[in-house]
């Protein structure tokens, strides 16, 4: 989650947990198992030491272990062991997943999973349909990802293998993990996962569950959680190629405190523990990191020469997400170079990895894929209910003595039954709503820290930037429209404005009649929040152009807006008791609301201070007001700001 998107740890070891973990030191182990090997018939005992050795190949040759693999699938095929079969074909899989061969990856599991589902070992089945999900969504495909992870779930649940179950709760979190909207639910699956790992001492489990745990701690900022989560990770996972991806993460919590040197140190151990591992995707990634560090450096040569190495290796494996990281730190390097050309081209690479890796429809897939499994579960066990009906049907006609005694009472539970699940649903359905409300007239962290302890004290903010938007005449406006007319356009600008500020992080305050109140930089602090603010504040302006330019209706061509922004301290709380609101207080407010009106239509008005920050921001032009009169305030120096034309692309 960059945006830059994190890059979940999936959960590929606990398909093959009986590998030895110590992947190092293996050459007697080796040797022995190729003289034993060569000794045996043909039977399922040499199947299976040749699985064996397939497994001990997988960090130090991988294209021997795909060998020995197909070697042994042919084997088992040969002599109708099966079951060798599948799991020689899985070993394969795994093989092709080291090298970040992907493709070839899943149609070697592909192949085990119809081996598994002939001779109906669900174990297999269950395991092979998660790994297959880690393929699509390495690749970006988080709808097909989603649609195998519910499948290994289904499939775990009816053999109660909890092993399986932590594997598919952990991927669906890590499909969740990637959007920021739905990190709640990524914590809930992912917990859960957790708190079931340890219970099962399952350390490959423990491991993934807590650095995507840590994962959601990093983009919120909170380093001391996402570190602990992180520690937990490595210690679970020492020796494995894991490892690389734990240690490229603890490196951006120490990136974000701004120990550089530290950073490196850990990416510099990552990629030799790469190499060491072949782990080819894990590279990608530690690359990546690494430049964007240099970027943070100043040392763009540095940066760009590593962006483009590991350009290169993620196109070679299909690693979209670390390609679209690459290719937007080498777009915005060259933008801040000014050097166009280049910055043009990897804007253009970059619109068509991002093309590849999202589509319109992902949101609504996930949402009816998630329906459409709990369906299929609730049909089971209705299917279940069936079964019963018809044993007990059969043991009315033995009795029909006490006939309507049980039919009576088997209707009375079935009644309870529905009766609660309805009750239950509704609950739910309620909870879900009150969530909503709730965070629809509070910010999440805020929200969170009322439930928690059931209040939320006020706080000081040494930099936030407030924005307030109004429109001219609104009072004359008002006395020429119909109060439905005045509504309804009212509503479509502050509609559009409530995304606009979404999209920036910048957190809406209030409406007050026709004037529309944010600010950037709370509740939680952005080093961005003052560009992100103007940006938004860019975009509000296009809306009201847009709407007068594409609206037959005369009365839309009157509403033209003023915006002001001022940056400064303030205080935040919540207010009320009946009906919360979380509102901001001090002089930066004052000054902001003064900057709106003394601004002019079309424009937008910043204070000195907010210029002084931004006034090295290529992306925009200032230009020098003079000090202008502010009620209350005297003359103060103001600027008009816009976006820079070379950005407008």
């Amino acid at each position: 989650m960059h945006k830059s998107r994190i890059y979940q740890a999936l959960i590929i070891l606990i398909a093959y947990s009986s590998i030895a973990a110590n992947l190092f030191g293996q050459d007697k182990q080796i040797d022995s198992l190729k003289s034993l090997i060569s000794t045996l018939p043909a039977d399922s005992v040499k199947v299976e030491s040749m699985l064996s050795l397939t497994q001990l190949y997988f960090g130090s040759d991988p294209e021997k272990a795909i060998t020995i693999g197909y070697k042994a699938e042919k084997l088992g095929r040969k002599i109708n062991y099966l079951k060798g079969a599948a799991y020689a074909l899985k070993y394969v899989g795994i093989a092709y997943y080291y090298q970040g061969n992907y493709m070839e990856s899943l149609g070697a599991w592909q192949k085990s999973l119809a081996v598994f589902d002939s001779i109906q070992d669900k174990v297999g089945v269950a395991n092979i349909q998660s790994n297959i999900g880690a393929i699509y969504y390495n690749e970006g495909d988080y709808s097909s990802a989603l649609d195998y992870y519910l499948r290994s779930l289904k499939t775990a649940e009816e053999i109660k293998d909890t092993l399986r179950i932590v594997t598919a709760l952990t991927n669906i979190g890590a499909v969740y993990n990637d959007n920021p909207s739905t990190h709640d639910k990524a914590l809930g699956y992912s917990l859960r996962a957790l708190r079931l790992s340890e219970a099962i001492g399952e350390m490959d489990a423990v491991a993934t569950t807590s650095i995507n745990i840590g994962e959601i701690y990093l983009f919120r900022k909170q380093n001391a959680q996402a570190l602990k989560y992180f520690q937990k990770s490595l210690d679970a996972m020492q020796g494995t190629d894991g490892t690389v991806y734990t240690m490229v993460s603890i490196a951006k919590v120490y990136t974000n405190e701004g120990d550089y040197d530290k950073a490196l140190q850990y990416l510099e151990d990552a990629l030799a523990m790469a190499d060491q591992l072949n782990a080819v995707p894990n590279k990608a990634h530690a690359i990546i990191a690494k430049a964007e560090i240099y970027n943070l450096k100043k040392d763009t040569k540095r940066s760009i020469k590593l962006f483009k190495e590991a350009a290169a290796l993620a196109r070679s494996i299909r690693a979209l997400k670390d390609l679209e990281r690459a290719y937007s730190g080498l777009n915005g390097i060259y933008k801040g170079q000014k050097n166009f050309d280049s910055a043009y081209k990897y804007q253009q690479l970059l619109i068509h990895v991002k093309d590849s890796l999202y589509n319109i429809e992902t949101d609504k897939l996930l949402s009816d894929q998630m329906f459409n499994f709990q369906m299929e579960k609730k049909q089971r066990e209705i299917d279940l209910l069936k079964e019963n009906q018809e044993l007990i049907d059969q043991d009315l006609k033995k009795q029909k003595i006490i006939r309507n005694l049980v039919t009576a009472g088997f209707v009375s539970v079935i009644i309870f039954l529905v009766v609660v699940v309805f009750q239950k649903k509704r609950i739910s359905k309620e909870k879900e709503r009150s969530e909503s409300l709730l965070l629809n007239i509070l910010p999440y962290e805020i929200a969170e820290e009322l439930k928690e302890q059931g209040k939320s004290d006020a706080r000081d903010f040494d930099q936030v930037t407030v924005i307030f938007t109004d429109f001219k005449e609104f009072t004359g406006l008002s006395e020429r429209m119909t109060a439905k007319e005045l509504v309804e356009e009212i509503n479509f600008y502050f509609m559009a404005f409530d995304k606009i500020v979404t999209k920036y992080k910048v957190e809406k305050i209030k409406t007050i009649g026709d004037a529309y109140m944010a600010a950037g930089g709370l509740p939680v602090p952005n080093k961005n929040s003052i560009k992100n603010v103007v940006m938004a504040a860019i975009e509000m302006q296009q809306v009201v152009v847009e709407r007068q330019l594409n609206s037959g209706d005369q009365l839309s061509e009157l509403f033209n807006m003023r915006i002001g922004i001022h940056t400064g301290p303030v205080v935040a709380g919540i207010v009320g008791v009946k009906k919360f609101q979380y509102d901001i207080w001090g002089d930066t407010v004052n000054t902001a609301s003064r900057m709106e009106s003394a601004g002019e239509v079309g424009k937008i008005n910043v204070s000195e201070t907010t210029y002084m920050q931004l006034k090295d921001c290529r992306e925009f032009v200032f230009e020098h007001r003079g000090k202008v009169e502010a009620k209350g305030k005297g003359k103060l120096d103001m600027y008009f700001v816009d976006i820079n034309p070379e950005f407008k692309a």
